[in-house]
């Protein structure tokens, strides 16, 4: 069976904080406004956890603790957020020690700003040793997980063949009674797969049914960092030991983007360190998963000289620091023009997943290639793990138009063999996804760009499509091959809220199929992993050293392009030698290293359906 990596971060804590805010919400005489705590202002998990504080501030400012009680330094700042420039989303992180006392202890976060008197902004309350309040925790959310599993799980027979722990930590409750459930029931491996040989853990089992501590929704939802995607990296000349990294994608709206950087920019330096075999991974990772401190970047890119030639050319950044900021799933949309064919119209659109929050940032991309009038669409799904089926349905209406409104978008097949039928206009029932009908793009075909990223609610938008006969072509690598889907439900306890996503139907086309486990397998391959990779066609996809729009760079969109258009297709760009002032001289053509892997993130990824 084909399986390809997960990356599920599960942060495992003792105790409880609380977070309580020691200023008015209103800005204060300090400087200071808009504060915010990365748990919302709730009870959050302790041991070894960081909690981040964000604020506005009008100028330059310094931040420091004041333990209030309890003994030693069990809180400390972590030392690249002790100061900062003035600007909106700045970040504090407080470590906090796991408190193993019977005595309840507090710490307060104090800012000062340049010009002003140094102000509390929030003080951290940390309870007692929690053994008891953990206890409560594990067997209240383990009791509401066994009791939607032993009825609804898509695989309960062989899940209620097994005896059943309810006083196991609730974070391992999942791992503990379904990661070898296969060995009862084969079909079960549906529920995730197994870890790819060149993950950090190849071989071993994973799952896709989860539990997380749900964060406040917001109708549009931020996210930190710096705004890169995963990195891959590259030696910059045979035998050298001087690295570099490029991001697979810059999200829009982020600070790397308000940068100027791009797609596909190989990061050379970064704090004026120079990048080499020894120092790389801790920037390959870092960067993309958990940014802190202050960055500036010195980079190359490849750009055309006159003659049409590429050439390495330097650029530097000024300070990127991570921030808060709009999330935004459309990582790149354009209309791209045939010079000698006016008539054609080709929409591009580049989505990372299928988030109900974020939904007018593909309605806005949508209305945009309707107002102009494209004749074809590429979506290129090579970094979308899935997410919501409703939005999955909404897009795969506007593609497969009007006049199929009333078909089949998919069978939604639940353990008992109940069916519920969504079609392109509503979903199931009438709208129940609430997002309304689709708009008509008037389209005939549809070309998809798919890597072993693709998968569930994006692998859906491929069956639907096929399950009407709408002509549908995949470019890039086989997908990754899930044909399962989770019900999300809520359970709050003592204020906290926890989202719980077992694994619960089938999803089946008009025509019936849906056994795609192994991947959907495209029409065209870009990159053949049975194969050196020196004998494909684009092989660093899905990742790029060039931007988006960059057909010479960009394999798998010059091909869809050229099918379109009628063109021939004219592979790389020709590179000459580096004119980049670097310390390991000449650049020469990259060569794929080292992937980063994609983290997913809850509600991007898997076909979920909300109840």
């Amino acid at each position: 069976m084909f399986r390809f990596i997960k990356n599920i971060a599960i942060y495992i804590a003792i105790g409880f904080l609380a977070a309580v805010s020691c200023q008015k919400p209103e800005v204060l005489d300090s400087g200071i406004s808009n504060v915010k705590l990365s748990n919302g202002g709730k009870m959050v998990y302790a041991s070894g956890q960081t909690i981040t504080v964000s604020f506005d501030a009008t100028a330059a400012w310094t931040a420091s603790l004041d333990i209030k009680s309890g003994e030693g330094e069990w809180a400390v700042l972590n030392n690249t957020t002790l100061s900062g420039d003035g600007g909106k989303g700045r970040l504090v992180r407080v470590a906090i020690d796991a408190n193993k006392t019977p005595d309840v202890r507090t710490v307060e976060v104090w800012v000062a700003v340049d010009g002003f008197a140094a102000e509390c902004i929030c003080t951290l309350e940390q309870l007692e040793d929690g053994a008891s309040a953990a206890s409560e925790i594990n067997r209240e959310l383990n009791t509401y997980m066994h009791e939607i599993l032993k009825k609804d799980y898509l695989f309960a027979d062989a899940y209620n063949d097994q005896e059943i722990d309810l006083t196991v930590n609730y974070t391992s409750f999942l791992a503990t009674h379904l990661l070898e459930l296969d060995k009862k029931d084969p079909d079960q491996i549906a529920d995730g797969g197994y870890y790819r040989a060149t993950s950090s853990n190849p071989g071993q089992r994973f799952i896709y049914t989860n539990i997380v501590e749900a964060m406040p929704l917001t109708k549009a939802i931020q996210t930190g960092g710096l705004g890169f995607g995963p990195f891959i990296s590259t030696s910059l000349a045979p035998g050298s030991q001087f690295m570099g990294i490029a991001p697979s994608y810059v999200r829009r709206g982020s600070p790397a983007e308000a940068a100027g950087m791009r797609r596909g920019d190989l990061i050379i330096e970064v704090n004026g360190t120079v990048l080499t075999v020894d120092n790389y991974r801790n920037y390959l990772y870092s960067l993309y998963q958990n940014p802190a401190g202050q960055y500036t970047f010195k980079y190359v890119r490849y750009e055309p000289n006159a003659a049409g030639v590429y050439e390495h050319v330097a650029h530097s950044t000024g300070t990127i620091s991570p921030s808060l900021h709009v999330y935004d799933p459309v990582l790149y949309a354009t209309v791209l023009n045939d010079p000698e064919n006016a008539a054609i119209k080709i929409g591009y659109l580049v989505y990372e997943s299928f988030d109900l929050n974020s939904h007018e940032f593909l309605t806005d991309a949508v209305d945009q290639f309707k107002k102009a009038g494209i004749t074809d669409l590429i979506l290129d799904l090579r970094f979308n793990a899935g997410g919501a089926v409703a939005q999955s349905r909404w897009l795969s209406g506007c593609i497969a138009g009007a006049a199929n409104g009333s078909r089949t978008f998919t069978n939604v097949v639940y353990n008992n063999g109940r069916t519920e039928k969504w079609t392109f206009d509503y979903g199931y029932d009438n709208d129940t996804d609430n997002l309304g009908k689709p708009v008509d793009l008037g389209l005939s075909r549809l070309f998809v760009i798919c890597s072993y990223n693709t998968a569930s609610a994006a692998e859906l938008v491929i069956s639907s499509l096929k399950g009407i006969d709408f002509p549908v072509k995949l470019i890039g690598c086989r997908t990754e091959g899930k044909n399962v889907g989770m019900t999300v439900s809520e359970k709050t306890y003592k204020g906290r809220v926890f989202q719980f996503s077992p694994v619960t139907f089938w999803v089946r086309n008009e025509k019936g199929w849906g056994e795609y486990s192994d991947g959907i397998i495209p029409d065209e391959a870009v990159v053949n992993e049975n194969n050196p990779t020196d004998k494909d066609p684009d092989n660093v996809f899905p990742y790029s050293f060039g931007d988006w729009g960059n057909m010479d760079y960009n394999i798998a969109l010059q091909w869809a392009y050229c099918d379109i258009t009628g063109k021939a297709r004219w592979g790389k760009g020709q590179l000459s030698a580096s004119t980049a002032s670097v310390k390991s001289g000449v650049l020469n053509e990259p060569v794929p290293g080292e992937y980063g892997p994609m983290v997913l993130e809850n509600g991007r990824y898997g076909s979920l359906i909300y109840k």
